[in-house]
């Protein structure tokens, strides 16, 4: 695992109340692992502990802490790893953090170093939280105001609400327990740069704006700290007559979400601030060995996802931006825009022809669909499967291919198969409230491997084609994204990582081999899509990389 920068922090030196406000401009930097792309970007994907001396991040859908003076991040064991999360904190001795679940849309709390998650409540998906030192949690809910969750579980209580029109975002308990600091925002969309950080008393509901802004957070040294626009401001409060004054820029260019309102940055109690710049890195596409070596073809467009390479070899496509590409394997930087409103492009054995998905504006009224089309991006893109949301692998023969449906929900996802000749579909996997996808055929397309929730954690199953309903799970230790490297042979992710597992299908009842490491690893591997592909011959991998996002950081003084 490649690191490229580790600094040192010196924590800052607490101003009185009210001081004037001066900044360091000096900016340090933590570059994470490449590959450790943010899960959930625009959602506070990461944050600082209360001393500044460790950040907390959320990647490949997996919970990391990395202290300050250390190489290397540690995974927190205990959460399951490639689902959905949201929003981690830590408690305020640094010991514990607390994070949203999208499985059943809920707060847990884990150690920082691992162990069993503890459910703290059920609410909705979080708009900004803190964790204060009453050992208090609060979190904002958009429309319905800000909540209190103990950190030891209960049921939430509302501690404001907003009026219509209105949304609550980024809430924190100011001393004395009061009062919430929280950016109130309005609009349809909601216009987040207009957005307002106010003081609301909880006895009588009286209202104080500071200014505009959002996620504002005030510090034991009497600062506020807090972005407007893309620029991180520092100022003085007053809590007692709540006045803001001598606001002073701390850093430019901060990533923000237009969606959620969230900008990735975070501030300890003792005034280390950490930013995430909003600077595209390149990402580039490569070839890469079993054994690790890897051939860089060139950069791919910003968003690039789930390249795809035609059966002959030759030509790779992927989507970025809801736009399709195909190029020549050995000039990816002359790809060609071949499809608009598509995603998830997959060539058809002859490389004639995309199966993609679309989310249907403006082809089918906002409804999941997969098309078809010339793979040059003539003719006319036909309808072949609705509710349908991607394609996945489609073999040589008359089989046709495999694709996945969604149900709705953070992962309720099944796989069926669409016969190219007889232009009918058939269930493959249907398990519900359970996620199966990332489906492809053996070589001899007699059995199906693909990743399954069934159990609990992602695994990786194999089942005989047609479906006879037997099924049988190969992985015990997690595994995602499988492809058959061989009749007898799968490889798959596990943690940002490649494994292989031998198989024996010709007993009764399939055994399976030890997995073993491969040494690749440091690929873009989102959520859910398998991220790579196999070259026909199966000696290679098709991959993106870009170095790991980096985190800037600065210390108020």
């Amino acid at each position: 695992m490649r690191i490229l920068t580790v600094i040192v922090l010196t924590c800052a030196v607490a101003l009185s109340a009210g001081a004037q406000t001066n900044t360091n401009t000096n900016t340090n930097t933590i570059s994470l692992p490449e590959g450790h792309e943010f899960t959930n970007p625009d959602r506070h994907p990461f944050s600082l502990s209360q001393d500044g001396t460790q950040v907390t991040y959320l990647a490949r859908a997996t919970l990391f802490v990395k202290k300050v003076t250390d190489r290397e991040p540690t995974m927190v064991s205990g959460p399951l790893q490639g689902r959905g999360k949201t929003n981690p904190v830590f408690s305020p001795d640094g010991r514990s953090i607390v994070y949203w679940a999208s499985d059943d849309s809920v707060l847990q709390r884990v150690s920082v170093a691992g162990g069993t998650p503890v459910t703290l409540a059920k609410v909705d998906q979080p708009s900004g939280l803190s964790w204060g030192a009453d050992d208090q949690i609060l979190v904002g809910q958009g429309a319905k105001g800000v909540v209190r969750v103990s950190a030891n579980g209960g049921v939430p209580v509302s501690v404001l609400t907003v009026m219509g029109g209105e949304v609550a975002h980024g809430p924190q308990m100011l001393p004395g327990g009061n009062a919430v600091l929280f950016t109130l925002a309005t609009g349809d969309p909601i216009n987040w740069d207009q957005a307002r950080i106010v003081v609301q008393t909880l006895k009588g509901g009286q209202r104080t704006t500071l200014g505009v802004g959002r996620d504002g957070r005030y510090l034991p040294s009497g600062q506020l700290v807090y972005v407007s626009g893309s620029t991180v401001m520092v100022g003085a409060l007053d809590i007692r007559t709540m006045t803001l004054t001598n606001p002073t820029t701390l850093a430019t260019n901060v990533q923000t979400s237009r969606t959620s309102g969230a900008a990735q940055f975070s501030v300890s109690a003792n005034g280390v601030v950490a930013y995430v710049r909003a600077t595209a890195l390149p990402i580039s596409l490569a070839l890469v060995g079993l054994d690790g070596a890897r051939t860089v073809l060139g950069e791919v467009p910003a968003g690039t996802t789930a390249p795809r390479v035609s059966a002959d070899g030759n030509r790779v496509t992927f989507a970025a931006a809801a736009q399709i590409y195909v190029a020549d394997i050995n000039n990816v930087a002359g790809a060609r825009k071949v499809i608009s409103n598509g995603t998830f492009p997959l060539f058809s054995p002859d490389g004639q022809w995309l199966a993609f998905g679309s989310l249907g504006t403006p082809r089918e009224s906002g409804q999941e669909v997969l098309f078809m089309q010339r793979a040059d991006g003539s003719g006319e893109a036909e309808v072949i499967a609705k509710p349908a949301r991607a394609p996945e692998h489609w073999p040589a023969g008359d089989q046709g291919f495999t694709f996945i449906t969604h149900r709705g929900g953070a992962n309720n996802y099944d796989l069926w198969v669409y016969s190219v000749k007889n232009k009918e579909v058939e269930p493959l996997a249907v398990v519900n409230e359970s996620a199966q996808l990332s489906s492809s055929f053996s070589p001899d397309r007699k059995w199906v491997s693909y990743m399954s929730t069934e159990s609990g954690d992602w695994q990786v199953y194999v089942q005989p084609y047609p479906a006879t309903g037997a099924k049988y799970q190969v992985t015990t230790q997690g595994g995602r994204s499988p492809m058959w490297a061989g009749s007898d042979r799968l490889i798959y992710d596990n943690d940002g990582r490649m494994f292989s597992i031998s198989l024996n299908l010709g007993t009764p009842t399939p055994t399976f081999g030890k997995a073993e490491a491969m040494p690749v690893e440091g690929y873009i591997q989102p959520l859910l899509r398998r991220n790579w592909d196999l070259t026909p011959d199966r000696s290679k991998l098709l991959m993106l990389f870009r170095p790991g996002p980096q985190i800037n950081i600065v210390v108020i003084r």
